[in-house]
């Protein structure tokens, strides 16, 4: 039977490797595992636990609580988190995943939380839920202690090189220019706006992840026109925004949907990224409507169908 243990330190290298190994569609560079995992403010001591078996690293579970509240979101007291879970190849079949399983499970039991969902955690979440299929065996595994899918996320690329803003866009952008409604890239002096707008309009973790990109901004880690507004008489109404190929999120304010201002900031975003010499953009979460209809119509095509997932404790 495995050992199941706290990661220390120096695991790194190997846990790296494992990670590689068991999720080959989601390695990670140690940058990427000290940012989202290490430096994580809700980590504990024991929050990422490894198997190990003959000497060997042969799995592991990521599993987290929130001990800070998310801004407009709150402590979310009932709710867990396994944002990471995996068993290196040679090593399945072999009871790893369940016991690490198990001992996740015992683990949020312990701190009180009514349920574990996977994975729509922030601010560090990899990927929303579970590739239904590179992941497969991971999917039955879970269901077979209980978790449902209770929502897809999607995952679309798109090729931009030869991107170009459609006539029709264009013809809509000035449609609504001409009611007052301008769609343009972001100005230092909209700060205050923009935050507002993030703060009452947007999920509730999108101020954060905002708030982040502005303050990277002032150390000139993040670009005024990474963001597309549109704006109604001084208020802004929608945004659309990109941090290197990962396009998105975007979203328009109720009250203003159907009116086509999303289908301009997202075309105006595409070419930007365009000019800036990306050469494809990729979106990590969004649903089948979106996925059927603004997307597909910008050249996005479907990479990856993702479970998110919950259980009852």
């Amino acid at each position: 039977m495995a050992n199941i243990r706290p990661f220390t330190g120096n695991d790194t290298q190997e846990m790296l490797a494992l990670w590689a190994a068991a999720l080959p569609l989601d390695a990670i560079t140690l940058n990427l595992f000290e940012r989202k995992v290490l430096l994580d403010v809700n980590r504990e001591q024991d929050s990422l636990v490894v198997a190990e078996k003959g000497g060997r690293l042969s799995g592991f579970a990521l599993r987290l609580a929130l001990r800070r509240p998310i801004e407009n979101v709150g402590m979310r007291p009932d709710d867990g988190f396994i944002t990471a879970f995996g068993v290196h190849p040679d090593f399945r079949k072999r009871g790893i995943g369940s016991a690490l399983l198990e001992n996740s499970i015992e683990w949020f039991k312990q701190k009180g939380r009514k349920q574990i969902l996977i994975a729509p955690y922030t601010p560090n979440y990899f990927v929303p839920g579970i590739d239904k299929e590179a992941y497969a065996d991971g999917v039955r595994l879970f269901q077979k202690y209980g978790f449902v899918e209770y929502s897809e996320a999607i995952a679309m690329d798109a090729p931009i090189s030869k991107f170009t803003i459609a006539k029709e866009v264009l013809e809509k952008e000035k449609a609504l220019l001409a009611e007052g409604i301008e769609v343009r890239l972001y100005r230092r002096e909209d700060l205050l706006n923009y935050l507002e707008f993030q703060g009452t309009l947007m999920p509730g973790p999108w101020l954060e992840d905002a708030r982040r990109n502005l303050i990277d901004l002032t150390r000139g880690l993040y670009g005024e026109d990474c963001i597309i507004i549109a704006i109604d008489k001084g208020k802004i109404i929608g945004f659309c925004q990109y941090e290197g190929d990962h396009f998105g999120p975007f979203g328009v304010s109720d009250a203003y949907q159907g009116i086509g201002i999303g289908s301009v900031l997202l075309a105006k975003t595409l070419y930007q990224m365009r000019i800036k010499g990306y050469h494809c953009a990729w979106v990590l979460w969004t649903g089948e409507r979106a996925a059927k209809g603004v997307y597909g119509r910008l050249g996005f095509t479907i990479t990856r169908r993702m479970a998110i997932m919950k259980k009852i404790i």
